[in-house]
Protein backbone atom coordinates (compact mmCIF):
# COMPACT_ATOMS: atom_id res chain seq x y z
CA UNK A 1 0.00 0.00 0.00
CA UNK A 2 1.25 3.59 -0.68
CA UNK A 3 -1.41 5.53 1.54
CA UNK A 4 -1.10 8.13 -1.46
CA UNK A 5 -4.43 9.74 -1.98
CA UNK A 6 -4.00 10.79 -5.52
CA UNK A 7 -2.30 7.24 -6.72
CA UNK A 8 -5.29 5.56 -5.04
CA UNK A 9 -8.11 8.29 -6.81
CA UNK A 10 -6.44 7.35 -10.18
CA UNK A 11 -6.46 2.69 -9.43
CA UNK A 12 -10.82 4.17 -8.25
CA UNK A 13 -11.19 5.80 -11.45
CA UNK A 14 -9.05 3.11 -13.00
CA UNK A 15 -11.56 0.35 -11.36
CA UNK A 16 -14.94 2.44 -11.92
CA UNK A 17 -14.21 2.43 -15.83
CA UNK A 18 -14.56 -1.16 -15.68
CA UNK A 19 -17.77 -0.83 -14.03
CA UNK A 20 -16.54 -1.54 -9.85
CA UNK A 21 -18.65 0.44 -7.25
CA UNK A 22 -16.52 3.29 -6.07
CA UNK A 23 -18.13 2.23 -2.58
CA UNK A 24 -16.89 -0.81 -2.62
CA UNK A 25 -13.27 -0.16 -3.98
CA UNK A 26 -12.94 2.72 -1.13
CA UNK A 27 -13.99 0.35 1.82
CA UNK A 28 -11.47 -2.58 0.60
CA UNK A 29 -9.03 0.52 1.02
CA UNK A 30 -9.72 1.37 4.11
CA UNK A 31 -9.45 -2.12 6.05
CA UNK A 32 -6.31 -2.94 4.07
CA UNK A 33 -5.27 0.44 5.76
CA UNK A 34 -6.71 -0.32 9.07
CA UNK A 35 -5.00 -4.35 9.29
CA UNK A 36 -1.47 -2.64 8.22
CA UNK A 37 -1.84 0.03 11.28
CA UNK A 38 -3.18 -2.51 13.61
CA UNK A 39 0.21 -4.63 12.31
CA UNK A 40 2.36 -1.64 13.05
CA UNK A 41 0.46 -1.15 16.47
CA UNK A 42 1.82 -4.95 17.86
CA UNK A 43 5.35 -3.65 16.45
CA UNK A 44 5.16 -0.12 18.71
CA UNK A 45 7.74 -1.63 21.51
CA UNK A 46 10.45 -1.94 19.16
CA UNK A 47 11.10 0.97 16.79
CA UNK A 48 8.39 3.36 18.25
CA UNK A 49 9.52 6.95 16.80
CA UNK A 50 9.02 5.11 13.23
CA UNK A 51 5.88 2.95 13.86
CA UNK A 52 4.43 6.55 15.40
CA UNK A 53 4.77 7.89 12.08
CA UNK A 54 3.56 5.25 10.26
CA UNK A 55 0.20 5.05 12.08
CA UNK A 56 -0.05 9.31 11.88
CA UNK A 57 0.20 8.73 8.04
CA UNK A 58 -2.12 5.62 7.79
CA UNK A 59 -4.83 7.26 10.08
CA UNK A 60 -4.40 10.47 7.64
CA UNK A 61 -4.92 8.43 4.56
CA UNK A 62 -7.81 6.81 5.98
CA UNK A 63 -9.03 10.57 7.06
CA UNK A 64 -8.59 11.14 3.19
CA UNK A 65 -10.49 7.99 1.84
CA UNK A 66 -13.70 8.98 4.53
CA UNK A 67 -13.77 12.37 3.10
CA UNK A 68 -13.52 10.92 -0.02
CA UNK A 69 -16.31 8.36 0.34
CA UNK A 70 -18.72 11.31 1.75
CA UNK A 71 -19.01 11.83 -2.16
CA UNK A 72 -20.87 8.40 -2.57
CA UNK A 73 -23.97 6.59 -1.37
CA UNK A 74 -22.96 6.14 2.58
CA UNK A 75 -25.90 3.13 2.45
CA UNK A 76 -23.20 1.32 0.06
CA UNK A 77 -20.53 0.76 3.13
CA UNK A 78 -20.96 -1.05 5.97
CA UNK A 79 -22.37 -0.11 9.27
CA UNK A 80 -19.06 0.89 10.79
CA UNK A 81 -18.25 3.55 7.66
CA UNK A 82 -21.97 4.33 7.95
CA UNK A 83 -21.72 5.57 11.28
CA UNK A 84 -18.86 7.06 10.61
CA UNK A 85 -19.53 9.52 7.74
CA UNK A 86 -22.31 10.19 9.53
CA UNK A 87 -20.80 11.75 12.56
CA UNK A 88 -19.78 15.28 11.48
CA UNK A 89 -18.28 15.96 14.88
CA UNK A 90 -15.34 13.05 14.66
CA UNK A 91 -15.12 14.30 11.65
CA UNK A 92 -14.46 17.84 12.08
CA UNK A 93 -12.56 16.86 15.42
CA UNK A 94 -10.21 15.08 12.92
CA UNK A 95 -9.85 17.72 10.36
CA UNK A 96 -8.89 20.26 13.04
CA UNK A 97 -6.60 18.07 14.36
CA UNK A 98 -4.92 17.52 10.83
CA UNK A 99 -4.96 21.56 10.37
CA UNK A 100 -2.75 21.84 14.00
CA UNK A 101 -0.30 19.34 13.00
CA UNK A 102 0.13 20.89 9.02
CA UNK A 103 0.48 23.94 10.82
CA UNK A 104 3.23 22.37 13.16
CA UNK A 105 4.83 20.53 10.05
CA UNK A 106 3.82 17.37 11.54
CA UNK A 107 1.38 16.16 9.29
CA UNK A 108 1.54 13.07 6.80
CA UNK A 109 -1.05 14.44 4.52
CA UNK A 110 -0.34 14.58 0.68
CA UNK A 111 0.37 18.53 -0.50
CA UNK A 112 -0.80 17.78 -3.21
CA UNK A 113 -4.25 17.03 -2.76
CA UNK A 114 -6.94 19.63 -1.76
CA UNK A 115 -9.00 16.73 -0.75
CA UNK A 116 -8.77 17.60 3.02
CA UNK A 117 -9.18 21.15 2.54
CA UNK A 118 -12.16 20.53 0.45
CA UNK A 119 -15.08 21.13 3.08
CA UNK A 120 -13.65 24.42 4.11
CA UNK A 121 -13.95 25.56 0.37
CA UNK A 122 -17.24 24.47 0.31
CA UNK A 123 -18.58 26.22 3.77
CA UNK A 124 -16.85 29.93 2.44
Amino acid sequence: MDFDIPEFKKRLDHERLKGTQPETIIQHEIRQAEEVKEGLSEENDHASEFVSEAINRIDTYIFQLHELAQEFNPEEFDLDQQTYLQDDRVHDRIANRIDRLKEQGEANASTEDPLLRQGEAEQE
